[in-house]
C-alpha cells in the first residue's frame, strides 16, 4: 500500500484543502468506472468562477493517475491569452505527451507545470520502447517546422484517440475553460483572424467512447451557446458544479483551512463564517487568507468585520473577483437599465420574477420588450442572472456576497443609497440568534460533526488511502440509502481497500444502542458489496465505531464479536 502521489501539482495547494464535493466525485467516478466498457458519454462541467470545476477536475487526474490502471487522465487548460494555433498545438500536444509518458513510467510532473521538451519526452519514448510515440512527434515536428496549423491541430486533438487505438488504452480527454478557445485562438500568424469555431474541431472526437471528454467554463452562458452551436445533439451530457458545498462540508472545510492558516476559531465564529458564507469554499478561504489588518476570526463580531472588508474595499478580494466578472458582462450591457435590472434581480434573488415585473420595474412599456429580452439574454449569458423555469422567468444568483458588491458598486449611482456590509452581516447572525431553538439545532449539528471533523482531518492528513469522504450514501438495489459518517477508499492494481466510521457524539445517556450496532454491521455489508462488484480483490475492510463517551459492556462486546474495533473520545485523541 503506498501514499498517493500528487502527479500533477493542483491549483488547490496543500491537498487537503480539498474539501467535500461528495455528488460531484462519485459521479464522475463511476462515470470513469464505465469506460473500460465504452458506456461512459462525453460531459460538461458548468459553473461560474471559482466554484471548484478545476479543483475536481485536478483531483480527478490524480486519483486515475494512482490507480495505474488502463484508463489515463489527461488534462489541459485553455488560458485567456491571444495564441496562434500552431504554437497552441503544439501546447496542447506536448501537454498530452508529457501526462502520457508521467503515468506510463510513473513519473510525477514538474511541481510548475513546465512541460517537458522535445528532447525529454523522446528519450522517455525511448525508454518505455513506444515506437508509436516517436513516430508520431517526427509526424508533428515536420508539420510545426512547415507552420501548417491544421495538420498540427489535427494530429494534436486527435492524439488520445490515436493511442487508444494503437496502445490499447483508454483517456479521459479533459478540457478546462474550452469556451477560451473561441475568443484567444487564431489561425494565423499575425493574429488577426479568430478561431471562434475551433471547439467544433472536438465535435467528432467527444463521440468516442474510449476517449471521452470532459469539458469545463466558467462563463455558463457563454458555454450553453458553445455547446448548442458546436456540440449538436446533446453530445456533451450537461453537469452543474454548485459554488456552495453542503452544511457539514462547509465546517469541514472551515476546520481544515483554520488548521491550515494556524488560526484559531470557536464553535460560534466557525457556524458565523459558515452561514455568512453559505458554506462556499472559494469564500471561506479568501478569508482565512485575508490581508485585513484587524483579521480576528476567533470570534463573530471578527467574522464579520473581515468580510465586510472583502466586499467593500476595492483591495478587497471579493470586490475585485467579483468585480472582474462584472464588467465582462456589463461592457456589452453599459447603461443604467442594465444595472436596475441587476439590482432588481439580486434583490428578489429567492424567486422568480416575469419579464414583466421587470419591465415594470423599470417602467418601460411593452414596446420595448424585445430590447429588454436582448438585455437580460446579455445578462444571463455573462452568468450574472439566471433563467428561470420558463423563458418568461429571471432570478438573480442566489448569493448574499454577490448581492452585496452589486449594490455597493451601483445602489447609490441608482437609488443614493449605499449599503453597510457590515451592519447586514451582524443583523442575519442577529436573526439567528433571535430564532434560539433554530440556532441551537444548528449548533448542536456542529458539535455532532466535531469528531468526524477530526477523524476525516486525521484520514487525510496521514493515511494512504485514496478518498476519505465523510457523511457517505451506501445504497443497492432494494434498499433505502444508508450513511456512513466517514469512509476511506483506496486501490492498488487489482485490489481495494475501505476503511469505515461510525460515530457518535453524546452523552453518557444516550450510548450505542444494539439497533445501531446492527445498522452499523449492515452498513459494512453494503460496502464489501459495492467493491466486490468493482471486480478487484478485496484487501480489506475495516470498520471502527467511535463513540465520544464509549458504550455498554454488552453493545461493545456485540461489536467485537462481528469483528468491529471500538474507540471512544479519549483514546482516539490520545493514542
Amino acid at each position: 500500500m503506498s501514499a498517493m502521489i500528487y502527479a500533477l501539482e493542483e491549483r488547490i495547494g496543500e491537498p487537503r484543502l480539498f474539501c467535500g464535493r461528495k455528488r460531484e466525485m462519485e459521479l464522475l467516478l463511476n462515470w470513469v468506472s464505465k469506460i473500460p466498457k465504452k458506456l461512459s458519454k462525453s460531459r460538461a462541467l458548468l459553473g461560474r468562477r471559482k466554484s471548484g470545476k478545476t479543483a475536481i477536475m485536478q483531483r480527478l487526474f490524480n486519483i486515475l493517475w494512482n490507480r495505474d490502471s488502463n484508463v489515463i487522465p489527461f488534462y489541459f487548460e485553455v488560458q485567456d491569452q491571444n495564441r496562434w494555433l500552431l504554437h497552441f498545438s503544439e501546447d496542447y500536444f506536448r501537454t498530452f505527451l508529457s501526462q502520457y509518458l508521467s503515468f506510463l513510467t510513473r513519473t510525477p510532473l514538474p511541481w510548475d507545470s513546465v512541460l517537458w521538451d522535445w528532447d525529454m519526452l523522446e528519450g522517455m519514448a525511448r525508454e518505455t520502447d513506444n515506437t508509436h510515440i516517436l513516430g508520431r512527434i517526427e509526424t508533428f515536428r515536420n508539420y510545426f517546422e512547415k507552420e501548417n496549423e491544421h495538420q498540427t491541430m489535427n494530429l494534436a486533438f486527435g492524439s488520445p484517440a490515436y493511442f487508444a487505438g494503437c496502445d490499447r488504452k483508454f483517456f479521459v480527454v479533459m478540457i478546462d475553460e474550452i469556451q477560451y478557445m473561441t475568443e484567444y485562438i487564431y489561425y494565423d500568424k499575425a493574429r488577426s483572424v479568430q478561431a471562434v469555431n475551433l471547439p467544433g474541431a472536438f465535435h467528432g472526437l467527444s463521440e468516442l467512447k474510449f476517449a471521452p471528454m470532459l469539458v469545463s467554463g466558467s462563463y455558463v452562458g457563454w458555454m450553453t451557446r458553445m455547446m448548442r452551436k458546436m456540440f449538436v445533439g446533446g453530445r456533451l451530457k450537461q453537469t452543474s458544479v454548485s459554488s456552495k458545498l453542503m452544511f457539514s462540508e462547509g465546517m469541514e472545510a472551515i476546520s481544515r483551512y483554520a488548521e491550515y492558516h494556524g488560526m484559531p476559531v470557536t464553535e460560534k465564529s466557525a457556524l458565523a463564517i459558515n452561514l455568512l458564507t453559505q458554506s462556499d469554499p472559494f469564500y471561506i478561504s479568501v478569508l482565512f487568507g485575508s490581508e485585513f489588518p484587524e483579521k480576528n476570526l476567533s470570534d463573530p463580531d471578527g467574522v464579520i468585520k473581515t468580510l465586510a472588508y472583502e466586499v467593500t474595499d476595492r483591495r478587497g478580494e471579493f470586490f475585485i473577483t467579483w468585480s472582474e466578472y462584472i464588467d465582462t458582462t456589463l461592457k456589452q450591457v453599459n447603461d443604467v437599465h442594465g444595472k436596475k435590472i441587476l439590482l432588481y434581480l439580486s434583490k428578489e434573488r429567492h424567486k422568480e420574477c416575469t419579464r414583466d415585473e421587470i419591465r415594470d420595474h423599470l417602467g418601460w412599456e411593452p414596446a420595448k420588450d424585445r430590447e429588454l429580452e436582448e438585455k437580460l439574454r446579455t445578462l444571463e449569458y455573462g452568468d450574472l442572472i439566471m433563467r428561470g423555469g420558463t423563458d418568461f422567468h429571471y432570478r438573480g444568483i442566489p448569493d448574499d456576497i454577490l448581492d452585496l458588491i452589486f449594490r455597493e458598486r451601483y445602489q447609490y449611482e441608482i437609488e443614493n443609497v449605499r449599503p453597510d456590509a457590515g451592519s447586514e452581516f451582524a443583523a442575519r447572525i442577529a436573526v439567528l440568534e433571535g430564532e434560539k431553538k433554530s440556532l441551537e439545532g444548528t449548533v448542536r449539528e456542529l458539535r455532532g460533526r466535531m469528531l468526524e471533523l477530526i477523524v476525516s482531518r486525521e484520514l487525510c492528513g496521514r493515511s494512504r488511502f485514496d478518498m476519505v469522504w465523510m457523511n457517505h450514501y451506501l445504497q443497492t438495489p432494494g434498499m433505502i440509502p444508508l450513511e456512513a459518517d466517514v469512509l476511506a477508499t483506496g486501490e492498488d492494481g487489482d485490489t481495494s481497500r475501505a476503511l469505515v466510521f461510525e460515530i457518535k457524539n453524546r452523552d453518557e445517556k444516550y450510548l450505542p444502542t444494539a439497533n445501531e450496532a446492527r445498522l452499523f454491521l449492515t452498513k459494512v455489508g453494503i460496502i464489501r458489496q459495492i467493491l466486490r462488484e468493482k471486480g478487484k480483490e478485496i484487501q480489506f475492510v475495516c470498520p471502527v465505531y467511535l463513540s465520544a463517551k464509549g458504550f455498554s459492556e454488552k453493545t461493545e462486546a456485540w461489536l467485537h464479536s462481528n469483528g468491529i474495533l471500538t474507540a471512544d473520545a479519549e483514546t482516539w485523541l490520545t493514542e
